[in-house]
């Protein structure tokens, strides 16, 4: 708490004013990132008609997250925090979990025939998948990183295809 308040320029009685302790940070950042991720999905998939316009809405988004994450070093240290805190650990499930209901309202009436557990199913693994590739891509070195970026969308796009055709 020490180093942050001394980071932030602020006197470290400020910070205890707000919070408890550095767990409590990390709560208030990643809620923080929760929001404005909801907010780029909502705004990046909405309005669509077709399975293409959903498959190309995905690919930006994953763009755009991972752009997100490569240009903030903050959510380096947020990541690791969510690996070693279960209360953080739950809020990341709880936010991927909305961000696939997210995704499957906008799905399911371009996949009607498809089942719609395996939908949403397909939307969570989507989501989870997205965080995980994006942690990733900016702990490895630079040009391995952006080449996971187009992994990721061949693999998300795959699936999303592969249901397409399921009957």
């Amino acid at each position: 708490m020490t180093a942050i308040a001394k980071k932030a320029n602020v006197v470290i009685g400020s910070l205890y004013q707000y919070f408890s302790d550095k767990s409590e940070i990390m709560k208030a950042i990643l809620a923080r990132h929760n929001a404005d991720v909801d907010t780029m999905v909502r705004e990046g998939i909405s309005n669509l008609k077709t399975v293409d316009e959903f498959l190309n809405a995905m690919d930006r988004l994953a763009e755009a997250y991972f752009e997100l994450h490569r240009t903030n070093p903050l959510y380096k240290s947020l990541w690791s925090a969510v690996q070693t805190d279960q209360a953080l650990q739950a809020l990341d499930v709880e936010d991927t979990l909305r961000k696939a209901r997210i995704a499957f309202a906008v799905a399911k009436p371009l996949y009607r025939r498809v089942d719609e557990a395996e939908l949403m199913a397909t939307c969570a693994f989507v989501m989870q998948t997205a965080l995980t590739a994006a942690r990733f891509a900016i702990a490895i070195p630079r040009p391995l990183g952006k080449r996971t970026l187009g992994i990721y969308q061949r693999m998300s796009r795959g699936l999303f295809l592969e249901l397409g055709r399921t009957k």
